[in-house]
């Protein structure tokens, strides 16, 4: 074999076109940022990280100041801004690449960091209900003497995060009379320590606290015992999905990175199964997603690919939570999908389109139709150019896929039916069969339409029923078919169904299947909410039903043998699977069902399944033996087929359909010490859900109605802890809308319920509740009914207080006013042992709330509470121009109204004027202010779609509209002052900022209790540099493996590191310690747990090799012999059974010859029918054979040899390969029978009859030249495991140096010198260090960097002077 090291090869540096601040910033600089844009480090006033433009700006005005040094800045901008605008988008691009590198940098340099941009102030505020009252009170006769207050207005910095009061101005009297510090309840004095502590705290976020379980007053708890703050997590715009649809069947799929991916409705869920968390939700579709599938590659981590109903194919942008491509072709759903490297994407468009996207630069790079519409497709794993389509009425072979060009051929056409008497036949279409389907189809058609029989025309023209189709990934030359009620396993050389797994007796149908790589093992899961693992069992067994074969058990291709050339049925041979385990039933609701199954493509022992309720189920398969389960990574191989078990591990749960949401009280002083932004969402199964929209926590859910819950409020604010929700049901026979109400108050903390109205709901019918309504002070509520008066309760008694007359009007919209008052007045009556008591058990508290609600007629009524009276106030007369209220807020001297034709009105009390808006949208649901004093934005709810309104401007800020920008919306909310909810009608809640732009954010921005355990998370390089330590550091013997992985890390990465050491466990961290196991077999562990697929592939076949382990039957004619041949042997016995065609006999009988078979390929040619035309060439050919298998003497054995050595040459010279190559092994040729095929192109054909006939040196001899082709072919890690799989491992590492797979040759070189004991040339191995220590200088690997450098000696000194100082 010519050695990879004499071949000439040029190395190209690829530098940046302009050195950036950002590339000459060291590791060790505790001030990246400052130092890469040379400015001052600035703890207190820390600017914004610089945008794309600004780093343009940076660079180019020093070019125009050079020129011209007078230039007045303004001109300058000016310029700036015109080229900015001339720029293409690949000439912006490595300034926002800068940007985005600057902006990490910033992060590392100021980690708590957050953008607060200062409002301008106002001169002369409007006056609030507050300025009143310093008014009046500066009018009264006891201030006459007194110079009236100086106001001055100052704004705090928002240091508490969107959900916070500090936005408001705060008013400041100063006063010339002295203050009397006798009169007040609390002091508090200000000296160094409280400065010190406000300035420490300055920085932090709102506290995170426990839910406190007994409501209290703000003035009962004393200043000292405020809780320490904590940092919590910001609200961020995101996404918390809900239900599934049952187009999202079959999305569920799981990445070789370990994170997981389906469609929920319109959007792309990814969940990380090691922490069962949701990571992030994908928003771009506008249409239900139907399949979605990663990219498998090393070198590419996290992207991934949906596609939707509407004919949208969308790539993603994972860590962004953003869509980098979009490309469509029609408006029909995409069938299939699937990525063939990591720019090019294959898809099915309907009806019959077969597209190969560039998804890179978003255009086709072919097109191809097919005359069947295409289903679905899949790739073969053995046969790049091969691809099965699963069309509607057969399947197609295409056999010239490429990526460069179009696919020529129409595919070889295959159908499932039955042969005479339903026993297996192959039937062709011919021109006679077809005239004669024709016309048979018309016949049926006529009758049909005379007689109105369609019974036998449906039936004939069935499609096709096949859910799945793929090529085992495990067994070549083999196709699995899914139906519902069974699995069919068909050889596509033979052209039959070989095997099948039945269902329908122990086990419900099927609703997904997956077929396992590492061992012949199927995955099926059951409509039941079950999965059951199938094995392959060894040997063949007799076929237990040859006659009685379904319609779906035979695969026909052309062409067409009567039934009567048919083997006989009693030595049919078949495979057989056998059930190893199934899990136990998981408990399904009414109308709950199985979407899809996964299994995780790197272990093959975890699987998981999906529901339409949102719910993911992860499984385990372990070995039923405990002591078996010692293993830090459990695989499919590493397991005894003899004892598994399939268990639940965990499930993850998803939010239900809602109908009403309500957040909690907004932040203030008075509860941030035990703030939790919580969010209550009311589902349609009457369950109340308590969500922390800042890590996307479900925290708690209890089943509260008997109906959908419609309607929420929360009852108390320090510390949001219960909750008050109504429900109704109609009542069977009831036909004047009366209902059955529910009125229930949850404590959230405890999960105690208690229902209110009980006796009324009792009775045989009511009106429906409509509304109920908590007073600010959470005093009281207000229970509003469809067609009845109104009623007011005491919330602190839960008890009712006052029931309006009959005769009130119906009122259709209701608020409390945020006005109101609190007074303490002397109790009436004191009991004597009363009067002994302290002055406070004397006083109680009486608060003053106002309500304004509306009629049918548009009418404005006001009331007042106070105590427990409730006081009729002022009637203002309906608005001109509105309709029927339907919903109204308020908020300081603004009073908002919606009504049924999208009108909303805005009221100022203070100035006394109206002023109506048209919206056009429709009815208004619902609107609320957003929280925070002087904040009037409000949000509005419409049947198709919301609205942001600025009030006091009078302008909308943005909108929504559905369907065609977002799915219905139930119901809105603000979270904090400058985000929104959203709740849909498909479950989800979407958290979104004022601009309404988006629902999701970075995937390492969320707020999350736990981190994800995904390692592809990080930055590239520092993914491939955690790979290489993990596996081989020579540079750090000795040294904790938890050091040398987080050295000169974030520490955001540093917790990404953490969780995933984390969840591997202890026993994984000390076996890829120094010494825990062998260096191949911590190779295959670090790529196992780093999702790595090749490696894991390249490190398998050494461990099993060194074990004396056979290789799974993926590897083909890389097993060793006895394995290899055992195996064709089966294969063998199993087509002599079952050939019918002559060309399968022929086909059979060149193999039989090549296996050494002489025996069996007489027999198979002798016993032919004698009326076939082609039997006496048959005969002969058996004659020949046999007279070669008994060559007596020597010289009748070289006129042998050369009669059909010449008769050889002549068929070959004239095209006939098989028949040239038949003779040439029957002459011992062996050699020159695999030249010639490898010169017409058949390097599987001529690997197989090399694996068989010759013997070992001259197989690797033929194995290399294999590895050539490969290698000029491309296919460099192909050739390098074919190479370790025949035991040339130097020639393997040769193949990767040359290949440029630095990171690979890095790991191969010591396994081979220090494992293997195989002597490394000088010359590669110095190349293979040389291009280590410069991948290590690349990856910003310093230690391991000089390690190599100081091996290397003086080159290793010249590298270092070359390299070090960019490091």
């Amino acid at each position: 074999m010519t050695s990879f090291l004499s071949q000439p090869r040029t190395i190209v540096l690829h530098k940046p076109r302009k050195v950036f601040g950002s590339f000459l910033v060291t590791k060790e600089s505790n001030t990246p940022y400052s130092d890469a844009t040379k400015t001052s480090h600035d703890g207190e006033k820390i600017k914004r990280p610089m945008n794309a433009f600004m780093v343009f700006s940076h660079y180019e005005r020093k070019k125009i100041i050079e020129v011209q040094p007078d230039i007045h800045n303004a001109e300058i901008s000016k310029r700036l801004g015109k080229k900015w605008k001339e720029l293409s988008d690949s000439e912006k691009h490595p300034y926002i690449q800068e940007a985005e590198r600057l902006r990490l940098l910033h992060l590392q340099e100021y980690p708590g960091y957050k953008y607060c941009p200062k409002k301008k102030l106002k001169v002369t505020p409007p006056k609030s209900f507050i300025d009143t009252q310093l008014e009046n009170r500066a009018k009264s006769p006891l201030n006459k003497t007194a110079k009236a207050p100086e106001r001055h207005t100052f704004k705090l910095q928002s240091t508490f995060g969107g959900n916070s009061f500090v936005n408001s101005r705060l008013k400041l009297s100063t006063r010339t009379t002295p203050i009397n510090t006798s009169n007040l309840s609390l002091k508090l004095t200000i000296d160094s320590k409280f400065k010190a502590s406000i300035r420490n705290s300055k920085s932090k976020l709102i506290p995170v606290s426990g839910f406190v379980s007994n409501s209290t007053s703000p003035s009962s708890t004393p200043l000292s015992t405020t809780p320490t703050p904590s940092p919590m997590a910001p609200i961020l715009n995101r996404t918390i999905p809900g239900t599934c649809h049952p187009l999202n069947q079959g999305t569920l799929t799981w990445g070789q990175d370990g994170l997981m991916a389906y469609g929920s409705h319109n959007m792309v869920v990814v969940v990380d199964p090691a922490t069962v968390q949701v990571v992030q939700c994908l928003n771009k579709h506008r249409a239900n997603v139907v399949v979605v599938d990663w990219v498998t590659s090393d070198t590419t981590r996290l992207q991934l690919a949906s596609g939707d109903a509407a004919g949208q194919i969308v790539s993603w942008d994972l860590h962004a939570g953003e869509h980098l491509r979009q490309v469509q072709d029609g408006n029909l759903p995409v069938h299939q999908l699937r990525w063939v490297n990591s720019t090019s994407l294959l898809a099915v468009h309907p009806p019959n389109h077969l597209i190969l996207w560039d998804m890179v630069a978003g255009t086709k790079v072919w097109k191809k139709s097919y005359g069947d519409s295409i289903l679905g497709f899949d790739l073969s794993p053995f046969h790049p150019d091969t691809v099965l389509l699963r069309c509607e009425h057969s399947f197609l072979t295409v056999t010239d896929f490429s990526l460069v060009k179009c696919p020529k051929s129409e595919g070889k056409k295959f159908y499932l039916v039955a042969g005479k008497g339903g026993s297996p036949g192959r039937g062709v279409e011919g021109t006679e069969q077809k005239m004669n389907t024709k016309s048979t189809k018309l016949r049926r058609m006529v009758r049909s339409m005379v007689l109105g029989d369609m019974g036998e025309l449906e039936q004939q023209d069935k499609v096709n029923d096949c859910m799945s189709a793929v090529f085992h990934p495990g067994v070549k030359n083999q196709v699995v078919l899914a139906y519902s009620k069974e699995v069919l396993i068909v050889d596509t050389e033979l052209g039959q169904t070989v095997g099948q797994i039945n269902v329908d007796r122990s086990n419900s149908p099927l609703a997904g299947m997956e077929v396992a790589r590492q061992k012949p093992v199927i995955f099926l899961l059951h409509e039941s909410g079950s999965v059951s693992v199938w094995s392959l069992k060894n040997g063949l067994t007799v076929a237990s039903t040859p006659i009685m074969m379904s319609k779906s058990q035979s695969l026909l291709s052309f062409p067409s043998t009567p039934a009567s050339s048919m083997p006989p049925m009693d030595g049919l041979l078949e495979v057989s699977y056998e059930s190893l385990t199934v899990s136990e039933h998981v408990r399904l609701g009414k109308n709950c069902r199985v979407l899809g199954l996964a299994v995780k493509p790197s272990t093959q022992a975890e699987v998981a399944f999906l529901t339409t309720d949102g719910r993911i189920f992860f499984l385990n398969l372990g070995s039923a033996d405990s002591s078996a389960m010692d293993m830090p990574i459990v695989t499919l191989s590493s397991l005894s087929t003899t004892s598994m078990r399939l268990t639940v591990s965990a499930i993850l749960s998803s939010l239900s359909p809602s109908k009403a949401v309500r957040m909690c009280p907004p932040l203030t002083t008075k509860n941030w010490g035990e703030y939790r932004p919580l969010l209550a969402v009311g589902t349609v199964t009457g369950h109340v859900q308590v969500l922390n929209v800042s890590t996307g926590l479900v925290e708690r859910e209890v089943a509260v109605h008997s109906a959908p819950v419609l309607g929420l409020e929360w009852t108390s604010t320090n510390p949001a802890a219960s909750l008050l929700s109504f429900a109704y049901s109609s009542i069977t026979g009831s036909s004047s809308g009366l209902v059955r109400n529910e009125l229930v108050h949850m404590d959230i903390i405890t999960g105690k319920v208690k229902h209110l109205r009980t006796e009324q709901g009792r009775e045989a019918g009511e009106p429906k509740i409509t509304m109920i309504r908590v007073s600010h002070l959470k005093k009281y509520f207000v229970v509003a009914f469809a067609s009845g008066p109104f009623e007011l309760w005491d919330l602190t008694k839960l008890c009712i207080l006052r029931t309006m007359p009959k005769k009130f009007p119906h009122i259709t919209a209701l608020e409390w006013s945020p006005l109101h008052t609190a007074r303490v007045k002397k109790s009436g009556s004191v009991s004597p042992c009363e009067k002994e008591g302290s002055k406070e058990q004397n006083m109680k508290e009486v608060t003053k709330e106002h309500i304004v609600l509306t009629d049918h007629d548009g009418q404005l009524y006001h009331f007042t509470v106070e105590g427990h009276t409730i006081k009729d106030g002022t009637k203002i007369p309906a608005e001109t121009g509105l309709g029927t209220i339907t919903c109204i807020c308020w908020k300081s001297d603004m009073i908002v109204r919606g009504d049924t034709e999208g009108n909303v009105n805005i009221w100022n009390m203070k100035t006394r004027q109206s002023k109506n808006i048209h919206t056009g949208r429709g009815g208004v649901k619902r609107m609320s202010f957003s929280p925070g004093k002087n904040n009037m934005k409000i949000i509005v709810l419409y049947d198709d779609g919301v609205q942001i309104w600025d009030v006091k401007e009078m302008e909308m800020i943005n909108e929504l509209r559905s369907p065609l920008d977002i799915g219905k919306v139930e119901d809105v909310e603000w979270a904090s002052s400058d985000r929104v909810v959203m709740a849909g009608q498909d479950g989800a809640v979407r958290l979104a900022g004022l601009a309404l732009a988006g629902t999701s954010s970075h995937t390492l921005a969320y707020g999350r209790e736990q981190m994800v355990a995904c390692m592809a998370l990080l930055p590239r390089d520092t993914f491939r540099g955690i790979a290489c330590s993990l596996a081989y550091r020579p540079w750090a013997e000795g040294e904790d493996i938890r050091k040398v992985l987080t050295a000169g890390l974030t520490e955001e990465q540093v917790g990404l590191v953490e969780a995933m050491l984390d969840y591997l466990g202890e026993q994984f961290i000390s076996s890829v310690s120094d010494g825990g196991v062998s260096l191949s077999e911590r190779y295959l562990l670090v790529s196992l747990a780093l999702g790595l697929m090749y490696e894991t592939e390249l490190w398998r076949v050494v461990v099993e090799q060194k074990a004396g382990r056979a290789l799974s039957r993926q590897f083909h004619v890389l097993v060793d012999r006895d394995t290899f041949m055992a195996r064709q042997e089966e294969l063998s016995r199993l087509h002599m059974a079952r050939a019918v065609e002559r060309e399968d006999r022929v086909r059979l009988t060149a193999q039989l010859i090549c296996l050494g078979q002489m025996e069996a390929a007489v027999s198979m040619l002798l016993d032919i029918d004698m009326e076939d035309n082609n039997s006496m060439a048959d005969q002969l050919l058996a004659c020949l054979i046999q007279a070669t298998a008994n060559r007596d003497t020597k010289e009748c054995q070289l006129s042998h040899v050369s009669t059909m050595k010449m008769v050889a040459t002549s068929l070959l010279s004239e095209g006939k390969l098989w028949e040239g190559v038949q003779l040439l092994v029957l002459t011992g040729k062996v050699g020159d029978a695999c030249s010639y095929l490898r010169s017409a192109g058949h390097w599987d054909q001529a690997l197989w009859l090399g694996k068989c006939r010759m013997d070992q040196e001259e197989w690797l001899g033929l194995a290399g030249r294999w590895a050539d082709h490969l290698v000029q072919a491309g296919q460099v890690k192909k050739a390098a495991v074919a190479l370790l799989a025949v035991g040339s491992g130097l020639q393997a590492l040769e193949c990767l140096h040359v290949g440029q797979f630095r990171d690979l040759a890095h790991k191969m070189m010591p396994l081979l010198m220090e494992e293997e004991g195989i002597s490394v040339d000088q010359v590669l191995e110095e190349a293979v260090m040389m291009e280590t220590a410069n991948l290590m200088s690349e990856l910003g690997m310093k230690k391991a960097f000089e390690y190599y450098c100081e091996k290397l000696g003086r080159k290793g000194e010249e590298l270092r002077l070359e390299l070090g100082s960019k490091m």
